[in-house]
């Protein structure tokens, strides 16, 4: 039998974002005290230190600030090298929130530190829903 992909799990910090990508939204967890974007999602507040937050659509796009591309067959991803992880500067957040996540629909030669990107959905499930993001054309 061939490896399978581990999906991600929701948390009480983390459902919001996941339930957004299940309804094909980029969602992101945003301070109610100061306006911060926290990436993570978490309880508090790493500026202002309040526990009061809420979940806003973000715009979708992104810029690559840095990737790298798996060469390696590693267990359930064996079948798909090369591919690319990226982090990437999530639009609207003012720098705050970055997201690692894979770039799909481009050769990953043509990936550059700087790419404008935007957001697409994979659904993998009923149940869960990963964002990835391809190039801005």
């Amino acid at each position: 039998m061939a490896p399978t992909k581990p999906l991600p799990i929701a948390d009480p910090d983390s459902k919001p974002y996941w339930d957004g990508a299940r309804a094909h939204e980029l969602r992101g967890q945003q301070c109610s005290g100061c306006g911060r974007f926290r990436w993570p999602p978490s309880g508090v507040c790493p500026d202002c230190h309040s526990w009061q937050s809420r979940w806003v659509k973000l715009p979708g796009g992104g810029t690559i600030s840095s990737y790298v591309v798996v060469h390696q067959p590693i267990g359930a991803f064996a079948s798909e090298v090369p591919y690319t992880i990226a982090k990437i500067v999530l639009d609207g957040t003012g720098s705050h929130a970055t997201i690692i996540t894979t770039v799909v629909d481009c050769p990953w030669e043509e990936i550059r530190v700087g790419m404008r990107v935007t957001v697409v959905f994979d659904d993998v499930t009923d149940e869960v829903t990963l964002p990835k993001f391809r190039p801005l054309e």
